[in-house]
């Protein structure tokens, strides 16, 4: 039987954590309501071993870093190397996307559980069969949550729109950062009939804002998400 699993995973720009705090508090909060166990360790005793676990696999110099946490359903901690970036900090990635529409609900909760990480998966998995790249998720009222694992935001004009969710590591950061690039946010769901009249579709993960090129024939653009990863990154 596959064990259950919470994950986290933290971008460390020059060696350096960021967001711990944030990672920490969903797995403690996810952990406790989810598995009844405790989660909370020393931020800083954690971000040293981030950045130990980091250094040991020798990513190339000059490009951020990624340090998944993983905690078991007994509350063990483990991390696990992620990766490394082709950038230095957060950025809009050059890659742009083709998504497709794929709806699903998710079982009991959307905390990010590997129950969660499985389903996105899969839809992307059927995504790529069909020509695409990444999966928007909607739920069977129709309303889009997240492109592939991470949330999805819609801009119209100067305005942000992101689906109602439990906050995380990925939305904070992005509520940040469009607060900071002088953008409205505005929390409201954001159904897939509407997609079709948005200027822009982008998506913020670990690694910072991915703009998705089309989903369903329709072309978006770039420019909103751009700002948002400049003022991302002016933010550290």
């Amino acid at each position: 039987m596959t064990p259950l699993r919470l994950y986290q995973t933290v971008h460390l720009c020059q060696g350096r954590p960021r967001l711990t705090d944030v990672h920490a508090a969903v797995l403690a909060d996810a952990a406790r309501t989810l598995f009844g166990v405790g989660y909370t360790p020393d931020l800083r005793q954690l971000e040293a071993r981030l950045a130990a676990a980091a250094k040991a696999e020798r990513y190339p110099q000059g490009v951020s870093a990624f340090v998944r946490i993983e905690v078991a359903d007994d509350g063990e901690e483990r991390l696990v190397p992620a990766g490394h970036s082709f950038y230095n900090g957060y950025a809009l990635r050059s890659l742009m996307p083709q998504a497709m529409l794929v709806g699903y609900d998710l079982p009991l909760s959307s905390a990010p559980t590997s129950v969660r990480e499985a389903a996105a998966l899969l839809a992307r998995r059927q995504a790529q069969l069909a020509g695409a790249d990444v999966a928007i998720r909607h739920d069977s009222r129709g309303i889009c949550l997240s492109a592939d694992d991470a949330p999805l935001f819609a801009v119209r004009g100067t305005t942000v729109l992101v689906s109602p969710a439990p906050p995380d590591a990925e939305r904070t950061l992005a509520r940040r950062a469009i607060e900071a690039a002088g953008l409205e946010l505005r929390e409201e769901p954001v159904e897939r009939g509407m997609l079709a009249r948005m200027d822009e579709l982008f998506y913020v993960d670990h690694r910072g804002v991915t703009a998705i090129s089309s989903c369903k024939g329709v072309p978006y653009m770039s420019l909103i998400a751009e700002r948002v990863a400049k003022a991302m990154e002016n933010m550290f």
